[in-house]
């Protein structure tokens, strides 16, 4: 008993350390007294500007807060989202996962058991020859950070968009721990034409309802990159959020995150002028189908954010967050306002 409380109450001092930290880092401006009366609601001063709280109650959104409680919802089976090795292991046999061929601790090499064996700079240039990209990222962060995307262009070498040579490339994995070499999943036309520069992702929230044990999922959203989120999509980097219609696959309006200080949306995108508002996400159905039978295969694991990009012939998983963002999903619409999640918020303690 008194071990539970003392790591309930590091947990929850951690919690308060992270959230008066990024309020006082929020690159979005507001005043000091504002950061703090926000604060005492559980938000950050940012989401009274992402949720509109000038017309929108408080109440029924997920504070601040109670999302950093989420990190220990799947707790104490956390570790098989957080690990991008074990969520391959654990899933690669009911879903479309990228390969993962070594990892980089170091800046030193340690092959996977599969059929590319790449154990330097070099083997990556020469696993290019052949299928023109791959990607280097971090084993456990999320949220786009750290993530290196490396591709050969008419026999030259790209980092990042970057020209590098084997010398350079070296460089840069010498400073490299705890990353693994994976495959690159080419996007379909679909998600290419929203911005060709980063991979397009579908975020899907998925949650186990606690009275019957079956998953369903209450929010998903399109996302899509832009110059100043390459190369990833990550909506708080500048790229651009897209609420999905979750019986028919069509997509609203997108909105970037408010740097300046007020929410952008747009019915096409700014840069590239591919519509948005109104098209169809492929597979939809079946992106649904399969994400609740995954999800269900495993019920302990209870909240998920999955991530998926859709592929000329079908989809792919890219990963399954333990600690999904909520904020690009409540732009949309408050979570708390569907009564089964409200239910499971609760249930857990969250809310």
């Amino acid at each position: 008993m008194i071990k539970n409380k003392a790591i309930n109450l590091y947990r929850q001092t951690n919690i308060y350390r992270t959230f008066m930290k990024k309020n006082l880092k929020s690159s979005v401006n507001k005043g000091i007294s504002k950061k703090i009366n926000f604060s005492r609601k559980g938000f950050l001063s940012e989401s009274a500007i992402i949720y509109n709280f000038t017309k929108n109650d408080p109440k029924e959104y997920l504070s601040d807060i109670q999302r950093l409680n989420t990190r220990y919802l799947n707790s104490p089976y956390s570790f098989i989202l957080d690990e991008k090795l074990v969520f391959e292991s654990m899933y690669k046999q009911h879903i479309t996962i990228p390969k993962n061929f070594s990892l980089i601790e170091k800046g030193k090499f340690l092959c996977l058991e599969n059929e590319e064996k790449i154990d330097s700079a070099l083997k990556i240039l020469n696993y290019l020859d052949k299928h023109n990209a791959c990607v280097i990222k971090p084993i456990r962060n999320g949220g786009g950070y750290g993530i290196f995307v490396l591709k050969k262009i008419k026999e030259e070498y790209y980092l990042n968009e970057k020209q590098v040579d084997e010398k350079e490339l070296e460089k840069v994995i010498s400073k490299l721990h705890n990353y693994v070499v994976n495959e690159f999943v080419g996007q379909s036309n679909f998600s290419k034409e929203f911005y060709p520069k980063t991979t397009n992702t579908i975020r899907i929230l998925t949650m186990i309802d606690p009275v019957t044990n079956k998953p369903f999922i209450p929010i998903a959203v399109q996302r899509m990159g832009n110059l100043t989120s390459i190369p990833a999509d990550n909506w708080t980097q500048g790229g651009l959020s897209a609420a999905i219609d979750l019986n028919s696959g069509e997509l609203g309006e997108g909105v970037t995150y408010p740097k300046n200080g007020k929410l952008e949306w747009y019915s096409e995108h700014p840069e590239t002028k591919s519509k948005i508002k109104g098209k169809i996400v492929p597979h939809w159905h079946e992106i649904k189908e399969s994400i609740l039978n995954a999800a269900s295969l495993y019920p302990y694991i209870k909240y998920v954010g999955w991530d998926i990009v859709i592929t000329d012939d079908g989809f792919s998983v890219l990963e399954g967050n333990n600690f999904s963002d909520v904020n690009l999903l409540q732009v949309h619409r408050p979570l708390l306002s569907d009564e089964r999640v409200s239910k499971f918020y609760k249930y857990h303690g969250i809310i």
